[in-house]
């Protein structure tokens, strides 16, 4: 197999390569809608988990934060400060025999690309299972606050909007 030197159009054409992957791949606003969805996938819980499987969560969900990180979804809940503080909260609440499936849905992204922090903002609903009816347990309206360290987006902060007025989740109960 022959090689030949890399020409000036050849420069061209990898700048486009280039340019092709990096719009397939999405942008940092689509990076950070599906890492909501991961994360309401993480903490959605399924019938009959046993305790190591919900610590399990716990510790997936730890990845997608900042070591300092802070939850404050609002009463009932008590705000949460640190990563291993919401690792344990998350391995604490109670959800219904069937499990909950949680969502994001109408979530907007805005990036500033000079200091490589995110605002997304979503509606946060948490259903029972389907296979005990799929209630509407409640719904919050959440502002989010990412930082990208080490080339992830991670979360800062989350709170309660604070034009948020639909039914709020009920107050979760410790094992």
């Amino acid at each position: 197999m022959a090689r030949r030197p890399v020409g000036r159009g050849d420069h061209g054409l990898l700048v486009l390569l280039v340019a092709v992957t990096a719009a397939c791949a999405g942008g940092d606003e689509d990076r950070i809608r599906h890492q909501l969805e991961d994360i309401a996938q993480t903490v959605s819980v399924e019938a009959r988990e046993t305790p190591m499987i919900r610590q399990a969560r716990a510790a997936r969900l730890t990845t997608y934060l900042t070591a300092d990180t802070n939850i404050d979804l609002g009463a009932p809940f008590s705000p949460v400060a640190g990563r291993d503080a919401v690792a344990r909260a998350a391995a604490q609440v109670r959800v219904p025999a069937g499990g909950v499936t949680v969502e994001f849905d109408e979530v907007r992204v805005t990036v500033d690309d000079q200091t490589r922090r995110a605002l997304a903002t979503a509606t946060a609903s948490v259903k029972a299972a389907a296979g005990v009816g799929g209630e509407l347990l409640g719904v919050r309206e959440l502002t989010v606050v990412l930082s990208e360290i080490g080339g992830e987006w991670l979360i800062e902060q989350v709170r309660r909007s604070p034009t948020s007025e639909r039914k709020a989740c009920p107050r979760p109960t410790r094992l």
